[in-house]
């Protein structure tokens, strides 16, 4: 595992993303604690499938976090390097590196196909088009609003034509800045203490300075098109603030059996966006 020449910080990331919060408060930390991330959270494995890592691809995971991701992209083939504005999370990375068999499925030569790299990720110091993927997981809404562009147009340099991005993003900010707000006044009547402010019943680490741009599917659409990604696919899912918003009642259920193939309620009530997108063949000018 070969760590690559760092650039300066976007902003002061060491003090608010530091080994507690990777350890104690970011999403995924207790299967990170029983496996070192051999066996991801359901948001973290989704993104993995999603990117489809293989052998000779090379992959650039921007926002690593404890690196779950990039490891399980490793041990599937891929030439991975691991980006990072927080030296915690990179030193996470490779001891969770550490803590895996050296022989992860009859292949010794994985963990060298890993590159760390502390650095901003609206200055990545890559090469242009040479990379096959790219993937943001829960990254976008901790980067300053200002700043989301630069880092979407450097992740569009850094990938290959036609190379894939992977983005997952959480909350749905329709869902904690208008839709609870709005339902809260009204829960009681099927039984239901919901706070105005969902945010108050999240982790420090979902909120305050850790989630300056929290997205809209609409919003993060926005932002892919002024990159000039081309967008393959977006969507919302997640269906736990439905139960979190309406308890154990039928309206719960009636609005459950609805909730898939309804785009509204979806929009409303739906808890994570992902999407797919990839970097088209000639990119505009000025762009």
């Amino acid at each position: 595992m070969a760590d690559l020449v760092s650039a300066p910080a976007m902003v002061d990331l060491e003090q608010l993303y530091s080994r507690a919060y990777y350890l104690s408060d970011c999403e995924g930390f207790s299967e990170f604690h029983k496996t070192w991330g051999r066996k991801p959270s359901r948001r973290l494995a989704k993104c993995i499938e999603l990117l489809g890592p293989g052998r000779g691809q090379r992959i650039v995971d921007l926002g690593c976090g404890r690196g779950e991701v990039a490891l399980n992209a490793a041990v599937r083939g891929a030439q991975v390097v691991a980006v990072d504005g927080s030296p915690d999370a990179l030193t996470l990375l490779r001891e969770a590196a550490d803590r895996w068999p050296n022989d992860v499925a009859h292949d010794t030569a994985w963990k060298n196909r890993i590159e760390t790299v502390v650095t901003s990720l609206d200055c990545l110091p890559l090469a242009g088009s040479s990379f096959d993927a790219a993937v943001m997981s829960d990254v976008i809404e901790h980067i300053p609003r200002p700043q989301i562009l630069s880092v979407l147009r450097e992740c569009l340099r850094v990938l290959k034509p036609a190379g894939r991005l992977v983005i997952h993003t959480q909350p749905n900010r329709l869902l904690v800045d208008w839709t609870v707000p709005f339902l809260s006044r009204f829960a009681w009547m099927w039984g239901v203490r919901l706070p105005r402010n969902l945010r108050e019943e999240m982790t420090a680490g979902a909120r305050g300075d850790y989630h300056p741009s929290e997205q809209s599917r609409g919003e993060l659409r926005d932002w892919l098109q002024q990159a000039n990604f081309v967008i393959d696919e977006l969507w919302l899912e997640g269906s736990y603030p439905l139960h979190r918003i309406f308890g154990d009642t039928r309206l719960k259920q009636f609005l459950l059996r609805r909730f898939r193939q309804n785009n509204l309620l979806k929009e409303l009530l739906a808890g994570q966006i992902f999407a797919i997108c990839h970097r088209p063949n000639a990119v505009r000018k000025g762009k």
